[in-house]
């Protein structure tokens, strides 16, 4: 039984696991109440929650906050374009339910297909889209372009994901007095396993970087990190001493040139 309250053995990783992706989901949550930070908030969340996957993460709280302020302004902007999206594809909807009568079947069904494929890619663009601007540095309309282009690319996945979140959606619509603890769900459960897949997507990208690596591998990767910051350090400080040199020579000379003056 010592196993079981071992600090390192799975039961207790596994619940300090857990425990890191609820405290996650509610940092989550209450920073997307003000809803116009919701996506800087998401984007954190898959910040962390990718280096979870990757059993690279050092904390909640404080690496939250530092990612809410590194994806704050391109994650806000993918937000707004997101949320201007789907209120050009809710009023889509809205005029076709109160146009139903007076429009033709053909032409009626080709506009439906139009709008749920447009439905559909602007779903997997929201789902790809926040973990992207977490994972790399972009403008946000290469981050959209790449979400959109990666969810075509991985459309088996995309669907599978795109129907979870379906779920929470449609589960919001059927009992909106339990959005709140959707949301939650969207936050934890729902993240993680989006996260999840997000690193097989950057795996099959191409990204070395996103493959879990051993414990010897990380000590060899911090090792060379250490190294690379030291030499940058010993740079920096050869350069001040070469421009204080510089400096004290100028000075020299200037004593030199009055004295001769004199």
């Amino acid at each position: 039984m010592k196993w079981l309250f071992d600090s390192e053995g799975p039961f207790i990783s596994g619940l300090s696991r857990i425990f890191d992706v609820m405290f996650l989901a509610l940092l989550t949550f209450v920073c997307c109440i003000p809803i116009v930070t919701a996506g800087a908030a998401i984007s954190a969340m898959y910040d962390i929650m990718i280096k979870m996957v990757l059993d690279r993460d050092h904390g909640v709280f404080k690496p939250y906050f530092a990612a809410f302020a590194k994806n704050f302004k391109k994650g806000t902007l993918i937000w707004l374009i997101c949320l201007a999206g789907i209120a050009f594809i809710g009023a889509n909807f809205y005029l076709l339910s109160v146009e139903f009568e007076g429009i033709n079947n053909t032409v009626l069904s080709v506009v439906l297909v139009l709008v749920f494929i447009l439905t559909l890619l602007m779903g997997f663009t929201i789902i790809y889209a926040f973990p992207l601007q977490a994972r790399y540095e972009n403008k946000v309309g290469t981050t959209l372009k790449n979400a959109l282009f990666i969810s075509i690319v991985q459309f088996p996945r995309s669907i599978g994901l795109l129907f979870m979140n379906g779920i929470v959606i449609a589960l919001a619509f059927l009992a909106p007095g339990v959005i709140p603890m959707l949301l939650y769900l969207e936050f934890s459960v729902v993240g993680y396993v989006t996260a999840h897949n997000m690193v097989k997507v950057f795996v099959a990208l191409g990204d070395k970087d996103a493959k879990k690596r051993s414990a010897d591998e990380d000590m060899e990767v911090a090792k060379e990190a250490e190294e690379a910051e030291e030499e940058s350090n010993f740079e920096e400080k050869a350069e001040n001493s070469a421009t204080t040199a510089d400096n004290c020579e100028e000075k020299v000379n200037s004593t030199e040139e009055t004295t001769d003056s004199e």
